[in-house]
C-alpha cells in the first residue's frame, strides 16, 4: 500500500496548488459548451476547443468525476458526449452531388444514452436551490433531438464532450456552481471499514478507479487494484472488500496518478515517460511546490535529455554537483528531496507495477550519471547524454517498439534507477540483433560496453576508446574482424560483404570462421598492393592493423573455439572501435591505432 499512500499524499499536495481537480471532480477533454439562457432554452453551442495547434484540440477541463463505462449505458452528471447530453451522433450522408457530410442522427441506443442522462441529472438537480441548476432541469426538459438541426448547430459538435455554460455576463459552466459538489454522490461504497491507505475508519470503495493514460491499457482505462473473479476473492469477500480502500482514498490516489498521466503541451512539464512496454510516472516531495517543479523538470531532462549542447552541458554540470554533493547555487535542487518513480504496463484487464522506486534526489542524480559514464564510447553516437528509453529501439527487429522484448523496459529501468547492474537481457537481446543485421553501431557498442563494465573486474574492464594493447582475446578479434572487412571494402564493392556473410558466425565461433576469413584477407591484400591509386594505401593500413593484433593474439593458431555472450559483447567493442579508427583521418587514431605514420597512396 506504500504506492497508494504516496499518490493520495500527492493529491493533497497538487490540490493545494492548483493543479489537482477538487474531490468528486475529474480533469476531461471537453469540445463544446451548450449556452442555455434562466429558462432553460438554448442559446448557442460555443466552441471551446483550442486553436494552437494544426488543427482544434479539446480542452481539459475539471467537471464531476467521470463514470466508469465499458458496454453499458451509464451517464455523466452535467457533462457528457453529444450522444447523452442532445442525443445525436454523426451519421455520414450524401448530398445531391453524391457528396458525404456528416450530420446529426441516431443510433441503435443514442435514444436510451440520451434518456439515461435526463434521469440522472433530472434527479440531481430535483431539490437544487440555485436558479441556475433549476434552469439546467428545465432544459433537460424541453430539449428534443431535433432541435440540434433546427436551431443550426455545428455538426463538428457530434460525437464530442459537451458542458452547459450559464448565459449571463459572468459566463460560468454550470458544473463550477458551488452547490454542484453537494449534488454529486459519494462514491460507489460498500460497507464501512479501516482504510489501509489513511488508517482511519470510513465508507470503502466497492470498485478502485480505472487509469486512463497508460501505453498498451484499454483505452476506456484499467485498474490498478481490482479483483474481478473469486479466484482472487477470500474469505467470502467481494470486489473492493479483499483490499479495503476508502472511497477517498481510492479518489485521491486514482486522481493524482491520472495527473501525472496527462499530456501536456509541449511547454510544460509532463510527468511521465514510455520505456518499452513500460510507462513511468515520477514525482517529487520538496520543502515548496517551486521546489518540487524544478526537481521534476530536471528528472524529465535527465530521462530525455535535450540535444542542444549547452542545455546537454548544464544538465550534466547540474547532476554531477549535486550527485557528488557540490552546491548547485540554486535552493531548489536538495539532493536530501524525495522523489519517487513508478513503473506501469498493461496487463489484462487491470495494470502491473513493474517497478516501485522511492527514493532521494542525490541518489537519482548519481545513478543517472554513473549511466550515462557507463554508456561513454568513442567516438560517442550520441549528440548529448543518452536516454534510457532509446536503448531499447537497439535489440528490436527494424527498431519498431511493437518488437521490443516484454519486460525488458521494466527491468532496464530499474537498474538504472538502483545503480544495479544492467540486465544481461539487454546485452543478449543487443548482440543477437547484431549478429542478424551486421549493424554494430555506437550505441549498440556502448549498451555492450556498459552492460559488462558493470560486472567486470575492473581490469577487464572494455576501455572507452580504442586500446591498442589490449590482449583480450575477444576484443582482439572484433579488431580484426574490421581489419579484413576494410580491406575487402578498400579493395571492391560486394553486395554481399564479409560482414553480411560472417559476423555472425566470427563472434559467436573464431575457430570455425576466421581461417576462411584470413583466406579471403591475403587475397585481398594482395590485389590492394597492386594497384596504383590510393587503394594501396589502405591495404598497407589494414596490413599493419593485421600484424599489430596477431602479435597481441600470440600468433594465428588456436582461435577460441567459442566465445560466452560476454566475449561476443567485447567482440563487437572492439569492432567498432577499430573500424571508426580506419575511418578517421590519417593523422589521427587510425595510424595511432596501427602505431605507423604513412601517407596514403605512397
Amino acid at each position: 500500500m506504500t504506492i497508494l499512500t504516496s499518490l493520495a499524499q500527492l493529491y493533497e499536495r497538487l490540490l493545494a496548488a492548483g493543479i489537482a481537480p477538487k474531490p468528486g471532480f475529474s480533469r476531461e477533454k471537453i469540445s463544446y459548451a451548450l449556452v442555455i439562457d434562466r429558462e432553460g432554452r438554448p442559446l448557442r453551442l460555443a466552441d471551446k476547443r483550442s486553436k494552437a495547434g494544426k488543427k482544434p484540440a479539446p480542452v481539459l477541463m475539471d467537471v464531476p468525476a467521470a463514470v466508469t463505462r465499458s458496454s453499458g449505458i451509464k451517464s455523466n452528471l452535467f457533462w457528457d458526449k453529444t450522444a447523452y447530453v442532445l442525443g445525436v451522433i454523426a451519421v455520414e450522408e450524401k448530398d445531391a452531388d453524391g457528396k458525404v457530410q456528416i450530420v446529426a442522427g441516431q443510433g441503435k441506443r443514442t435514444a436510451k444514452e440520451h434518456a439515461d442522462f435526463v434521469s440522472a441529472n433530472l434527479d440531481a438537480v430535483t431539490d437544487a436551490t440555485d436558479p441556475w441548476l433549476r434552469a439546467f432541469g428545465k432544459f433537460l426538459q424541453s430539449w428534443t433531438p431535433e432541435q440540434f438541426v433546427a436551431r443550426g448547430f455545428d455538426p463538428q459538435a457530434l460525437d464530442h464532450n459537451i458542458v452547459f455554460e450559464c448565459g449571463d455576463d459572468r459566463s460560468h459552466y454550470i458544473h463550477d456552481i458551488p452547490e454542484v459538489g453537494s449534488l454529486l454522490p459519494e462514491g460507489d461504497a460498500s460497507g464501512s471499514g479501516i482504510c489501509l491507505v489513511t488508517g482511519k475508519d470510513g465508507p470503502l470503495a466497492r470498485l478502485n478507479p480505472s487509469i486512463r493514460g497508460v501505453q498498451g491499457a484499454q483505452s476506456s482505462g484499467a485498474p490498478l487494484v481490482s479483483f474481478n473473479d473469486v479466484a482472487y476473492e477470500s474469505y467470502g469477500k467481494a470486489k473492493g472488500e479483499n483490499a479495503p480502500i476508502s472511497v477517498s482514498a481510492a479518489a485521491a490516489y486514482g486522481t493524482a496518478l491520472k495527473v501525472l498521466l496527462e499530456r501536456k503541451a509541449s511547454a510544460d512539464l509532463e510527468r511521465h515517460l514510455r520505456i518499452g512496454d513500460t510507462t513511468v510516472v515520477f514525482w517529487a516531495e520538496a520543502k515548496s511546490a517551486e521546489a518540487s517543479f524544478n526537481t521534476e523538470m530536471l528528472m524529465g531532462q535527465a530521462f530525455n535529455p535535450p540535444s542542444e549542447d549547452d542545455e546537454t552541458s548544464t544538465l550534466r554540470d547540474t547532476l554531477r554537483d549535486i550527485a557528488e554533493g557540490r552546491g548547485t547555487g540554486d535552493p531548489n535542487f536538495d539532493p536530501d528531496t524525495r522523489i519517487y518513480m513508478l513503473g506501469l504496463s498493461p496487463n489484462a484487464a487491470r495494470l502491473s507495477v513493474r517497478f516501485w522506486h522511492p527514493g532521494s534526489f542525490g541518489d537519482f542524480a548519481r545513478h543517472i550519471t554513473q549511466f550515462w559514464s557507463d554508456l561513454d564510447i568513442k567516438p560517442s553516437p550520441w549528440k548529448g547524454p543518452p536516454a534510457a528509453w532509446s536503448l531499447l529501439y537497439e535489440t528490436a527487429l527494424l527498431r519498431k517498439a511493437e518488437n521490443i522484448p516484454p519486460l525488458l523496459g521494466g527491468v532496464l529501468m530499474r537498474a538504472v534507477l538502483t545503480g544495479a547492474p544492467l540486465p544481461r537481457t539487454l546485452l543478449s537481446a543487443v548482440v543477437r540483433r547484431m549478429r542478424a543485421d551486421g549493424d554494430i553501431n555506437g550505441r549498440r557498442a556502448a549498451i555492450c560496453k556498459a552492460v559488462i563494465n558493470r560486472t567486470s573486474l575492473k581490469e577487464e574492464e572494455i576501455p572507452v576508446s580504442l586500446d591498442i594493447e589490449s590482449t583480450n582475446p575477444a576484443y582482439c578479434l572484433g579488431r580484426l574482424f574490421a581489419a579484413y572487412a576494410y580491406a575487402e571494402e578498400s579493395y571492391t564493392k560486394r553486395s554481399a560483404t564479409l560482414r553480411d556473410k560472417y559476423i555472425g558466425g566470427a563472434s559467436a565461433t573464431p575457430a570455425r570462421i576466421f581461417p576462411i576469413l584470413m583466406r579471403g584477407y591475403e587475397h585481398n591484400r594482395a590485389s590492394l598492393s597492386k594497384t596504383q591509386d590510393a587503394r594501396k594505401g589502405y591495404g598497407r593500413k589494414a596490413e599493419k592493423a593485421v600484424v599489430s593484433i596477431l602479435e597481441l593474439l600470440d600468433g594465428t593458431e588456436d582461435f577460441p573455439t567459442s566465445l560466452t555472450l560476454t566475449e561476443q559483447g567485447k567482440f563487437f567493442v572492439g569492432f567498432y572501435h577499430q573500424t571508426k579508427a580506419f575511418y578517421t583521418s590519417s593523422d589521427d587514431a587510425a595510424n595511432t591505432a596501427t602505431n605507423i605514420e604513412m601517407e596514403i597512396g605512397a
